[in-house]
């Protein structure tokens, strides 16, 4: 048996299985001997890819255990009370063609011993496929999102299977190599991945969720007034032409303005802007540039603003810093992709 073997300065990758094309038959229902051998006394460890399998290190002695023989094999009298010099207590296997079916069934018991299990040297080639220096190893990719699957919205997880690799590194590198390579998100993903996020840590206090669609999303931000503002509205939803004619009033306290807008570049809604997808050098990279991303995105977000009382309202302040009214929404929606 042939087992393929990538080697590099932090461990081992074996694999048995030589299909490469994901849709093949091969591929889809290949059964691995793999797990069923020791190397160096050591079971191999699953990884992300279900085609191979990690070992500490280039392997001194590959192994099989095997299971013992069986021996005293007998049948055992089911009730002693039953014990005559014609039915014995124990029946030899040899013997027990002296005796019928329906004995041996309904009075004995079959049975017998196991010597122990035992260990013999594996039929094994070793193909080295290649050598990795510097390899970083699986980092535990997965975001939550949430998109639209027929008539319904659901939440899911973004992981490793769904990261875009280049076409030539698929080609020629085995998907457990693929982790250190050159990989990417859609704008699709990003937006389906952002939107989940921002769903689930924007503070209210702050800021609140307008538009949340599958196609465009509106985040705007809640500020203080200086001062209270008597309002009038009309209730033009009302039942009843009285109730939408009738003036209401009240008197708001804060005022909102849009602090992040997006679409996909699928969707491209009109007036929103379409994020990007996210590129990066290894899949460890792109987890963390996703992470910043959203962290970043959420604290400017749920940064608590009031009105400049010095330009009387025209501007805005946080603890830090003063912030423009006129360049807070390209502040975010430009931000650099990082």
């Amino acid at each position: 048996m042939d087992i393929m073997l990538i080697k590099t300065d932090k461990c081992c990758f074996v694999s048995d299985c030589y299909a490469k094309k994901e849709n093949s038959y091969d591929y889809k229902y290949h059964n691995s001997v793999i797990p069923k051998l020791l190397f160096d006394n050591k079971e191999p460890e699953k990884t992300w890819d279900d085609k191979w399998y990690k070992i500490p290190k280039f392997p001194e002695k590959i192994e099989k255990e095997l299971k013992g023989e069986k021996h005293n094999i007998r049948y055992e009298i089911k009730d002693k009370d039953n014990i005559t010099k014609k039915f014995p207590e124990v029946i030899n296997y040899n013997d027990s063609k002296n005796y019928s079916d329906d004995i041996l069934d309904n009075l004995y018991n079959y049975t017998y011993d196991e010597k122990p299990n035992y260990k013999v040297d594996a039929d094994v080639t070793i193909q080295t496929l290649c050598e990795i220096d510097n390899f970083i190893d699986f980092c535990d990719f997965n975001f939550k999102a949430i998109g639209k699957f027929g008539w319904d919205e659901k939440q899911y997880s973004i992981t490793h299977a769904n990261i875009k690799h280049q076409m030539i590194d698929r080609i020629i590198l085995p998907d457990v190599l693929l982790v250190n390579k050159p990989c990417s998100l859609s704008s699709k993903q990003m937006y389906d991945i952002t939107r989940q996020y921002v769903r689930e840590h924007i503070n209210s206090d702050f800021a609140r969720i307008t538009s949340d669609y599958d196609f465009c999303f509106t985040v705007e931000k809640v500020i203080p007034l200086l001062e209270p503002k008597p309002i009038s509205y009309q209730q033009i939803f009302a039942k009843t032409k009285k109730e939408r004619n009738k003036i209401h009033y009240r008197t708001a306290k804060t005022k909102k303005e849009t602090i992040f807008e997006m679409t996909d570049d699928q969707s491209r809604h009109q007036g929103y802007t379409a994020i990007n997808g996210m590129f990066a050098s290894s899949e460890y990279e792109l987890k963390e540039k996703v992470y910043t991303w959203l962290t970043g995105l959420i604290n400017l977000i749920n940064k608590p603003l009031r009105q400049c009382e010095h330009c009387n309202g025209s501007g805005y302040i946080d603890e830090a810093e003063r912030v423009n009214k006129n360049n807070m929404i390209d502040k975010i929606n430009n931000a650099e992709n990082i």
